[in-house]
């Protein structure tokens, strides 16, 4: 089982000493979330809590991804990070592509790219881009990244975006990719790519999408091949992760540092390294 810690909804000025303290403790990785912007008022449902309403406020630090990612590794020296989930369709992918081929050199290649489809057409809509068409954009991209960040020269003709020959440098190894998501359509995606980023699931949640994932795996005959499923649980108890881990989970991701209520709280630095330090001591020695 790997462990990742989920630096989402965090103070930027704890960011840099919680990231070399995960290091030192043992952790696979960090997970950091995306998200552009936050409305005073939500009006659409937000699939990842048990009351459709979102985990964070308007005040609640969301910084750039790639930015933190560059940062944060010239920090560290072995710790890798990933995105839970950047939403990929929400940029065009020249830009998507400039921020992680960045982000990938600068770490010297400890990425990974968690990708999501989104879920809230607002801002979709601030940004200019088709909330209807996310999907079909998105595996578009997917097939376009690896080939814009080789550093090689190329040219693109495609259903959503066409292009003349052109480079971008310099050029990065493609990472791996996990897909979020729970529709079809990101089962079937996550199949194509190196793993699946599920939410924060209970034990009873775990069966079916582990099934619908091998199933998929099948489907297009690489079910023997090394395939990642990573999520957050509720109860973080022994007795749970391993039976998470029984059930096909390869990854934990360690909840994002929340108050009583299940929600992005302001919490002092030294709380959050001691809750970080009780975890290890109970799962990562």
């Amino acid at each position: 089982m790997k462990f990742w810690q989920v630096l989402a909804l965090v103070e930027m000025d704890h960011l840099g000493p919680l990231s070399q303290h995960a290091e030192a403790l043992g952790f696979e990785g960090i997970a950091l979330g995306d998200h552009f912007i936050t409305y005073q008022s939500q009006y659409q449902a937000y699939d990842y809590s048990k009351d459709a309403v979102v985990l964070w406020y308007p005040e609640t630090h969301w910084p750039d991804c790639w930015v933190q990612i560059g940062a944060l590794s010239q920090l560290t020296t072995t710790l890798k990070f990933t995105t839970t989930v950047y939403v990929l369709p929400m940029r065009d992918p020249f830009a998507a592509a400039k921020a992680i081929q960045t982000a990938a050199y600068l770490s010297k290649n400890r990425v990974v790219l968690g990708i999501g489809v989104g879920w809230q057409k607002d801002e979709f809509d601030l940004v200019g881009q088709d909330f209807h068409n996310r999907g079909k954009r998105t595996d578009e991209m997917l097939a376009l990244l690896p080939q814009l960040m080789s550093g090689e020269m190329l040219e693109y003709h495609g259903e959503y975006y066409d292009f003349p020959p052109l480079q971008m440098s310099p050029g990065v190894p493609m990472m791996p990719v996990m897909i979020g998501g729970t529709s079809s359509a990101a089962m079937k995606r996550a199949a194509r790519h190196d793993g699946w980023i599920g939410g924060q699931l209970e034990l009873g949640q775990i069966p079916s999408f582990v099934e619908a994932l091998r199933r998929e795996r099948a489907a297009i005959g690489r079910e023997k091949e090394p395939f990642e499923i990573g999520c957050s649980l509720y109860d973080y108890s022994p007795d749970t992760v391993k039976r998470a881990e029984d059930l096909g989970i390869t990854q934990i991701h360690k909840s994002a540092f929340l108050g009583p209520d299940g929600r992005a709280a302001r919490m002092p630095l030294d709380e959050k390294l001691r809750d970080m330090d009780r975890f290890a001591e109970t799962l990562l020695r």
